[in-house]
């Protein structure tokens, strides 16, 4: 049988790109596909081309972010959102779960809490 990474593509979106590149090595290191985009446009192109089971939006969730978040989250209704922030106190929980994420995360976190949240969403998405 194929592990969940096998089938899940995930998109990391992040206009720093810094840290997307990192996020991309050690999340192919774990055995995911991963594409990195650096904005909300080009996160919408790829979305457009390939079905991705999660994208990773890393964000401190200012008013253009948010609409970032909605848009995509319209765009791929299927699809596992989970927001990256700096930001550690709980009323960005509250804005990014209302504006469509799945799951955040507050940085600086661990590789593994990360590819365990990819996986356990994955293992909810596969076909039976």
């Amino acid at each position: 049988m194929a592990s969940p990474q096998s089938y899940m593509p995930v998109l990391v979106v992040d206009s720093n790109g810094v840290a997307a590149i990192e996020l991309r090595g050690n999340l192919r290191h774990s055995g995911f596909e991963v594409d990195v985009v650096t904005s909300e446009a080009a996160a919408r192109n790829a979305m457009r081309t390939r079905q991705y089971g999660t994208v990773l939006l890393a964000t401190d969730l200012n008013v253009t972010d948010l609409d970032s978040l909605a848009g995509l989250r319209r765009m791929s209704p299927r699809t596992w959102i989970i927001v990256i922030s700096s930001k550690p106190h709980q009323g960005v929980h509250q804005v990014a779960f209302q504006y469509g994420a799945d799951s955040v995360l507050i940085a600086p976190f661990g590789v593994d809490e990360l590819t365990f949240r990819l996986s356990a969403f994955a293992h909810r998405s596969r076909p039976p």
